[in-house]
């Protein structure tokens, strides 16, 4: 059985993932449409920050504990 920590842990590490997911899907939508406007790329949207990740995984550590 996994302890609380083990739990917090993980759940951060998969909100992290998430985030980074998401993060790279939009930096590759951006780039795709650059390169088809053949447009130089002004600005890369900016990466997941700690607090964001943290909002996250306390949301689904939130979900976890539900009943």
């Amino acid at each position: 059985m996994a302890t609380g920590y083990e739990i917090r842990h993980s759940l951060l590490n998969e909100a992290r993932h998430m985030l980074y997911e998401k993060w790279n899907r939009d930096w590759e939508i951006i780039r795709r449409n650059h390169d088809l406007a053949q447009k130089p790329i002004e600005s890369m949207p900016a990466p997941p920050t700690a607090a964001e990740i943290k909002a996250l995984a306390e949301d689904l550590y939130e979900f976890v504990q539900r009943k």
